[in-house]
């Protein structure tokens, strides 16, 4: 895969990321997404951008592992290809077929 340079601004430095051309927009949004969480820290507070960094990486790695470890709703609440499959051929047991 050939190698793109997408050009980012985040807390006003702008920076030069190489990745693929497939991913440049998703870069695009995760250097967006990182600098919203890096000002919303940095805003009201006196701390330099080191520590800003830090916090705001910490947070967004805190939030990372919870969602990684909170059971998925969907897992939950959906039920199985294996469940629907018995329960159509349950109902199509049930229909009685008279020519």
């Amino acid at each position: 895969m050939p190698k793109n340079v997408t050009t980012v601004k985040i807390l006003n430095t702008q920076y030069k990321i190489a990745c693929p051309l497939e991913e440049a927009d998703a870069v695009k949004k995760a250097a967006i997404f990182l600098d919203e969480r890096l000002r919303e820290i940095k805003e009201g507070s006196d701390l330099d951008d080191k520590k800003t960094a830090i916090i705001t990486a910490l947070n967004i790695t805190n939030e990372y592992l919870k969602n990684l470890s909170a059971p998925k709703a969907e897992s939950l609440d959906s039920p199985s290809l294996d469940d629907l499959t018995k329960e159509v051929e349950s109902h199509l047991k049930s229909l009685s077929f008279s020519d």
